[in-house]
């Protein structure tokens, strides 16, 4: 995804186009998955409040 592609898609989850936040929560997933370690194990729970916490910021975002 070029720039202007993410920029279109960000304009669009700020929004509240859902698919668009869905492209950018696939597209961050790999990173998302990597901070849901804890004390070496996958947490599930930190996975889940972590989406929630992006979709509930992510309208207030300003650009």
């Amino acid at each position: 995804m070029n720039d202007i592609d993410f920029y279109t898609t960000l304009q669009g989850a700020i929004a509240g186009n859902h698919k668009d936040l869905e492209s950018i929560l696939v597209m961050y997933e790999s990173l998302i998955r990597k901070y849901c370690y804890f004390n070496g194990k996958y947490d599930e729970d930190l996975h889940q409040y972590i989406l929630i916490r992006i979709v509930l910021k992510i309208s207030k975002f300003i650009i």
